[in-house]
């Protein structure tokens, strides 16, 4: 594999993680101690509405991916395990995204 490949792989990997997981957890804890600070600095109010929609298909598109038919022949998904951490990880995830939408929702209405 070239070097340019792995590099291109990482950041493929990396940005969705940071768009879907990282951005609404900063933007949540600095709301809750500098809410002004937050809304003037970080993240206009009209944007967050997209914010979530973008987290949602970053979320559905992860789901897409763990629960798709692997056409390999890896024990990783044909084993016993057949990603069964990852749709963990990703029911808990998709539990902490509903809970910041409702608090969203019943924060700003």
């Amino acid at each position: 594999m070239s070097s340019k490949a792995i590099k291109v792989g990482i950041i493929a990997s990396v940005l969705p993680h940071l768009f879907c997981c990282v951005l609404p957890i900063v933007l949540s804890v600095v709301g809750l101690f500098a809410p002004e600070f937050a809304h003037a600095h970080f993240m206009p109010e009209w944007l967050e509405p997209w914010l979530f929609v973008f987290s949602a298909g970053m979320l559905g598109l992860s789901w897409v991916m763990v629960v798709r038919e692997c056409k390999c022949e890896c024990d990783h998904c044909h084993g016993a395990h057949n990603h069964h951490a990852s749709k963990i990880t990703l029911a808990c995830i998709t539990l902490l995204f509903i809970v910041s939408v409702l608090l969203h929702v019943i924060a700003h209405h």
